[in-house]
């Protein structure tokens, strides 16, 4: 079978490759075909002369001999002589051109052999290039199955590795803090969110709201800190971050050209904390001192 496809193959690219001049070549045996017919009428006209010779001698026989004959004779050959030359000039003609048309068959068929051996080269080289192709299309899918024998391959023996443990509320909020100091305030905003997504209901949440507010201020987003913040004080009005949560909030509202509002939630920082922690102190008169309440 793969025989036969090869030879169609082989067959297919012989029509493609055929030169013009074997075309050409093909399209002068009419011209050998004409060489057959003169030929055919070159022993014609032969066998016409040898007739006519035949009767003319036939004639001056029949001349010599009788007494008549001897004025018939010459007539004969007054008029069979010039038929006899322009029969010779045909023949020649003929033969002229007998020897014309061989010569060209001689050089057409000089040319198919040439163009045989280069069909036969080709034709080696199609189907040396086919069998290479085959080669490395065999070895290119021994490959391919070498390597998706090695990726089904089962994994080494050994014990199966434990599901990873999800991290806690703490290790996120350790995380945000990390992120917030180093100025990652969008990683830091990532994880507050996180939290409060998934634990909602733990304490960490309290200082997740709070540290989703810095990580917004931190961002230049101030009027989203302002909400963030209100919402951190409200949760817990007495928690630990209840007046940074306060001073953060007035602070945003001043960024936003909310003086009043700034001021207001200043005076509600220092009604219900009178003594802020002291780390807040200075920044509190700052505050203070900015906006000029």
């Amino acid at each position: 079978m793969k025989k036969t496809l090869l030879a169609g193959l082989c067959a297919s690219a012989l029509c493609f490759l055929l030169p013009p001049q074997l075309a050409h070549a093909q399209s002068d045996s009419v011209t050998s075909r004409e060489g057959i017919a003169l030929q055919n009428q070159i022993s014609s006209v032969q066998n016409q002369m040898q007739q006519m010779q035949a009767s003319l001698q036939q004639i001056q026989a029949n001349g010599g001999g009788g007494g008549g004959g001897g004025s018939s004779a010459p007539a004969d050959n007054g008029a069979g002589g010039p038929l006899t030359s322009q029969l010779l000039q045909r023949v020649s003609t003929l033969e002229d051109e007998v020897r014309s048309l061989t010569g060209q068959m001689q050089q057409l068929q000089n040319q198919v052999n040439t163009q045989n051996a280069q069909l036969n080269k080709q034709i080696g080289d199609i189907t040396f290039q086919m069998q290479s192709g085959g080669a490395g299309a065999a070895a290119a899918g021994a490959a391919a199955g070498s390597a998706a024998a090695s990726q089904a391959a089962p994994p080494p023996s050994g014990p199966a590795p434990g599901p990873v443990a999800a991290a806690t509320p703490e290790d996120l909020m350790s995380q945000g803090n990390i992120a917030l100091h180093d100025g990652k305030y969008q990683t830091s905003e990532g994880v507050a969110r996180e939290i409060l997504a998934k634990h909602r209901t733990s304490p960490r949440a309290y200082d997740a709201q709070y540290l989703l507010a810095q990580s917004l201020q931190g961002q230049g987003r101030f009027q989203e800190a302002a909400l963030a913040f209100d919402d951190a004080y409200n949760m817990n009005h007495k928690g630990k971050k209840a007046p940074n949560a306060l001073l953060g909030l007035s602070m945003t509202l001043a960024s936003i050209k909310q003086k009043a509002a700034a001021c207001d939630t200043l005076s509600t920082l220092h009604a219900q904390f009178p003594k802020p922690p002291a780390y807040l102190v200075a920044p509190i008169a700052a505050q203070h001192k900015r906006l000029g309440c």
